[in-house]
């Protein structure tokens, strides 16, 4: 990929920095982004609509978000609107990139060191910025499909033929549903904020590596917090899932993340077409981990309704249902497909929501 030299200024897509003099200089994704596409187009006026259309392809946006990130490319390039070294506003049409000598260098040449070091600086800033929203919208949805998902499964092992169960479990297991998905859904949210901030040339494998890796170590956590516990308090000895899980699933919601975004439009059915891809992705990972005999949240309660006498969690009686005499391994797979998909469904619900309209501005200048 090439890289761009002008007056003192080295801009390099590929790696995703603009250097000054040996020192990195910071800029939020889409505002380098903005700059790259001036550069590569600066043989000619570009209109906002193309601006936009590139830019911000996956949201909409006003001009004044436009307006600011023109503002902060020239505070960072050092130039003045009045008598544009760099950009010019072209009246009612948009901007232009005008300095006179721009070197297109075939083969980016070697960083700095200083420049290298501002560089992983100015990511790891952007990953720690960009990791408390996700781990919120992330753990938001994911504790929304997990207590959805407990929540109806309890009230089907409640309605059941020759169940035991009353309508207790209903709650009971709404509850542990929503901190399964909430727990899972926090340490995928991490993992993408990571992999989002590392890399764009590569985005798609990055995004998929950091949520795999963010869903196998909360996945990996909750497996020795739980083995520990089932022994402490109930002397019970359980092969306990999470970090396998957590590493297939958090990768299939990577993937939907990575291809749905870059196409994602404006309005409810774009993001209910995103949301249905990470639904089935999920589903389709979830399917994979319960049909090689790794259970999920359901199947882990059966498995600890069996070692624990007096237990009314035994989910027997929805297997019967599916005419199976006991939880086997149709049952075990259709329960499980069904938590994949619907925390799939809940993490795109949550990631993808669009922001109020006070405020949102900010926040996806900043994206």
């Amino acid at each position: 990929m090439p890289q761009y030299r002008f007056g003192e200024f080295t801009l390099s897509p590929g790696r995703r920095v603009l250097v000054r003099e040996g020192r990195a200089l910071p800029l939020i994704p889409r505002y380098f982004d903005l700059l790259v596409f001036l550069v590569e187009r600066r043989r000619e006026a570009v209109h906002r609509q193309e601006i936009f259309d590139r830019v911000w392809r996956e949201v909409i946006v006003s001009d004044s978000a436009l307006s600011q990130a023109i503002r902060t490319l020239r505070r960072t390039l050092g130039d003045d609107p009045r008598e544009p070294r760099f950009i010019r506003t072209v009246s009612r049409h948009g901007y232009q990139f005008v300095f006179d000598v721009v070197e297109d260098e075939d083969r980016e040449g070697p960083l700095p060191e200083t420049a290298i070091a501002a560089l992983v600086a100015s990511r790891l800033e952007q990953a720690a910025r960009l990791t408390p929203a996700r781990w919120a919208a992330a753990a938001l949805g994911g504790a929304t499909a997990g207590v959805m998902a407990g929540a109806a499964g309890g009230l089907l092992l409640a309605l059941a033929p020759a169940s035991s169960a009353p309508s207790g479990v209903i709650p009971v297991l709404a509850v542990v549903g929503g901190m399964c998905g909430a727990i899972g859904g926090t340490g995928v949210g991490a993992g993408l904020s990571v992999g989002e901030a590392s890399t764009r040339s590569q985005r798609t494998a990055a995004l998929i590596v950091g949520a795999a890796a963010g869903g196998a170590a909360v996945g990996t956590a909750a497996q020795w917090i739980a083995r520990g516990s089932l022994a402490a308090l109930f002397g019970v000895t359980l092969e306990v899932g999470g970090g396998i899980e957590g590493l297939i699933l958090g990768a299939a919601a990577g993937l939907g993340y990575a291809v749905a975004t870059p196409r994602l439009g404006p309005g409810h059915a774009a993001r209910l077409q995103a949301a249905a891809l990470m639904a089935i992705l999920c589903g389709v990972g979830a399917f994979a981990l319960t049909s090689t005999g790794r259970p999920l949240v359901g199947g882990t309660l059966h498995a600890l309704a069996r070692e624990t006498r007096g237990s009314q969690i035994t989910l027997t009686p929805l297997a019967r249902m599916l005419g199976e005499p006991d939880f086997g391994p149709v049952t075990q797979a259709l329960i499980g497909t069904g938590e994949g998909a619907l925390f799939g469904l809940g993490l795109a619900f949550g990631l993808l929501r669009r922001p109020s309209s006070q405020g949102s501005q900010e926040s996806l200048t900043r994206s």
